[in-house]
């Protein structure tokens, strides 16, 4: 096996063949995609200059069977590119290998204090890599959670066994509450122009309303989510009137697999449950779906659709037991801090 480091964007830009190979044969997210990564890199991380690219590439005789999407962060820590806003890490990869061997190489070549992997499921080649190959100095933990549910073609809800007559009759009250108001999918594939207009005055809306803060949407991020619209890795659901967009959601498909992504939305009521609402319609008439809610667990989410709720995991390496000790002791108070605000907020 030989593993090379990719560290600079040129050479980072020549292995989207590569990159595309592995991805196509495989289930993998559209945060494993090239496009996500390399425009991750370029209209965000890249703008921190203590940020290092680390992308590993594994090769056997001559043939790329494995990639590592990785940078090394400002505070010298090892991490998935734009984990943050990375829904589900995970590796690309064609077959098992030796996971020390490849840290091995990297620790060699790049200095870095920790190694911090997250948002992976059970069904992740990372989760069965870490459980094969136990590491010295290493916890795998939960993480945080994600939901999502299986709907049979139909007309939605009365396709979806689980919902009572309640739950059914609320969906018709937040489609009456949002009459008059039209709901459009947009995607590359049918010459649609990414909607840059409806997204700049709705952001605008929506933080003067004190929706989202300011800098919500970046120019970064628009430029990210841009590039991902026009290489057709997510597209979007929309609803608007004549005068104005009240709700966009940006949308990833693998398959009759769909993930709702980033949500923007203004104050009319119940408006992106109403966007949800039509945009499952369309798309499970006739195809069974899964519509997948993304990572955190929301009550508006999960008390509209009872959505099944699964766990995330993450993996930290340390070079010693201490500095592992320290972090997990730090971890518990930064959790039991964020339990007193949240029952304080209340």
């Amino acid at each position: 096996m030989r593993v090379r480091i990719i560290s600079e964007i040129q050479e980072f830009f020549e292995y989207k063949d590569q990159w595309d190979a592995i991805f196509n044969k495989h289930d993998y997210s559209f945060f494993q995609s090239f496009e996500f990564n390399y425009y991750s890199w370029i209209s965000e991380l890249s703008k921190n200059k203590l940020n290092r690219l680390c992308i590993i590439s594994l090769k056997n005789n001559g043939l790329v069977f494995a990639i590592l999407p990785l940078y090394i962060d400002s505070k010298r820590r090892l991490r998935f590119i734009n984990d943050r806003h990375a829904d589900f890490c995970d590796v690309l990869s064609e077959q098992k290998f030796e996971l020390e061997t490849v840290l091995s190489e990297i620790r060699d070549k790049f200095k870095f204090h920790s190694i911090h992997f997250i948002n992976f499921t059970k069904d992740s080649f990372l989760y069965k890599l870490f459980k094969e190959n136990h590491l010295n100095n290493s916890l795998v933990m939960t993480h945080t959670k994600y939901s999502d549910i299986a709907i049979s073609a139909g007309s939605f809800p009365n396709s979806v066994i689980r919902y009572k007559s309640k739950q059914k009759t609320e969906f018709r009250r937040v489609k009456k509450k949002n009459l008059g108001k039209d709901h459009y999918i947009l995607q590359k594939d049918d010459d649609q122009d990414f909607p840059i207009n409806e997204i700049y005055k709705l952001r605008e809306r929506i933080i003067k309303l004190r929706l989202r803060k300011d800098n919500f949407l970046d120019e970064g991020r628009l430029l990210l989510l841009r590039e991902l619209y026009n290489s057709n890795r997510i597209f979007i659901s929309l609803v608007k009137t004549k005068g104005n967009t009240h709700a966009i959601s940006f949308i990833s498909r693998n398959k009759n697999d769909y993930l709702f992504w980033i949500d923007m939305y203004d104050n009319s009521k119940m408006i992106n449950i109403y966007n949800y609402i039509l945009f499952i319609e369309k798309i499970s008439l006739n195809n069974s779906v899964n519509i997948n809610f993304g990572r955190g667990v929301y009550d508006y989410k999960i008390e509209n659709f009872k959505p099944d709720i699964k766990q995330l995991f993450a993996v930290y390496i340390y070079k010693n037991k201490f500095k592992l000790s320290l972090f997990m002791f730090v971890e518990r108070i930064i959790n039991f801090l964020k339990s007193i605000y949240k029952k304080f907020k209340k």
